[in-house]
C-alpha cells in the first residue's frame, strides 16, 4: 500500500485531507487512540493488511505508519 492510498484511508475515516502529509505526527492528523483502533480495522478488513493497533500506535508520524502498512501489504 502506497502512501496516497494510506492517505485515502484516512480520509474516509474523516480526517481532513489538509491535515494529512508525511512528516504530520499521528496525534497532528487526529489519529487518537479510537481512530488507530478503526484504522487497523479497515486496513485488516478492506485491505487484507497484518496490522494490529499496537504496531500503528508505536509510529511517529503518517510516513512511519505508511511504511508499517507497506511492509505488510500482501503482494
Amino acid at each position: 500500500m502506497s502512501y496516497d492510498e494510506l492517505k485515502s484511508v484516512l480520509v474516509s475515516l474523516g480526517i481532513p485531507e489538509d491535515d494529512i502529509s508525511p512528516e504530520a505526527s499521528r496525534e497532528e492528523v487526529g489519529l487518537d487512540s479510537i481512530a488507530v483502533v478503526e484504522l487497523a480495522l479497515v486496513l485488516r478488513r478492506e485491505k487484507g493488511v497484518d496490522v494490529t493497533e499496537e504496531e500503528i500506535g508505536g509510529t511517529l508520524t503518517v510516513a512511519d505508519v505508511a511504511a508499517l502498512v507497506g511492509a505488510r501489504t500482501p503482494a
